[in-house]
C-alpha cells in the first residue's frame, strides 16, 4: 500500500498567466510603429515577436492542460494579447 504524502501535482498545476504576452505584444507593436519595420529595428522586433508568440502558445499550451475557468480580467489580458499580435503581424505585412 502507497502512504506518501507527497503531492505529484507541482509541475502539472501551472495555471495560465497572460500578463507576460500583453507587453511583449506591446513592445513589439511600438517597435514596429516608431521604428519601422525592415530597417535596424528588425533587429529588435523580431525576437519580441517570436518570444510573444512562443509565450502565447506556451498559456495556450497551459491553458489547455489545465483546463482552469479564467476569470474577466484573464480573458480581457488574452484578447489583448492576441490583438497585439494580430497588429504586429498586420504591420509587419502592410496591411
Amino acid at each position: 500500500m502507497n502512504t506518501s504524502t507527497t503531492d505529484h501535482t507541482d509541475a502539472t498545476s501551472r495555471t495560465p498567466s497572460w500578463s507576460l504576452p500583453v507587453p511583449l505584444t506591446g513592445a513589439t507593436c511600438a517597435v514596429l510603429h516608431f521604428g519601422g519595420v525592415w530597417t535596424w529595428w528588425a533587429l529588435l522586433w523580431v525576437p519580441l515577436l517570436v518570444v510573444s508568440v512562443v509565450c502565447i502558445a506556451y498559456e495556450w499550451r497551459a491553458s489547455a492542460r489545465n483546463r482552469c475557468r479564467m476569470g474577466f480580467g484573464a480573458w480581457l489580458l488574452l484578447t489583448i494579447a492576441h490583438l497585439g499580435c494580430v497588429a504586429a503581424l498586420a504591420l509587419i505585412l502592410g496591411k
